[in-house]
Formats: C-alpha cells, sequence, structure tokens
C-alpha cells in the first residue's frame, strides 16, 4: 500500500515492517511494508490511502478504509494459507 499526501502530492511507501517513511511537508507518514499498515499525519482529509489494486480513499473516510483494510487483510491471510499448503 502507498498513502498520498494532498499537500505536497508526495506518494509514500513503506518497503519493509519498522521502515517509517514521511511525505516532505511532514503532513503524514507510513509504517509496516506489506505486513501491515501504519500510517498517520496532521490532517486525515489530506492523506488518501491507495491500495494494491488501484484503489483510493480518503482516510478521514473511516468506514470505507475499514472495509477495504479488511478485505486487504483476508486476502494476505489467504495467500499465506495456500502458500502453506502448496509447500506441503
Amino acid at each position: 500500500m502507498k498513502i498520498k499526501c494532498l499537500i505536497c502530492g508526495d506518494i509514500i511507501e513503506s518497503k519493509t515492517t519498522h521502515d517509517l517513511v514521511n511525505c516532505k511537508c511532514d503532513n503524514c507518514y507510513i509504517d509496516g511494508g506489506q505486513n501491515y499498515l501504519h500510517f498517520g499525519g496532521n490532517n486525515y482529509e489530506k492523506i488518501l490511502i491507495i491500495f494494491e489494486d488501484g484503489t483510493e480513499i480518503l482516510a478521514s473516510d473511516d468506514e470505507e478504509y475499514r472495509k477495504k483494510y479488511e478485505e486487504w487483510e483476508e486476502k494476505k491471510v489467504k495467500e499465506v494459507v495456500e502458500s502453506e499448503s502448496f509447500n506441503n
């Protein structure tokens, strides 16, 4: 996942679990790599979450963000289960 700062225009991405990345104006940050999404900032109305499938949701739209994040988590769990089944 990535986030976009709607103030400075930076699109930032965390590559690994503890890779905290800030936008250039320090309005927002992202952490977690591909394991989880941890983001925050000064103004959630100015943070756009960009999911791997291209879906874009304002961080301030808590209901839509949570719904989409749950879908993302379920997909990650399914991938792990399928990978473990394939390796056995």
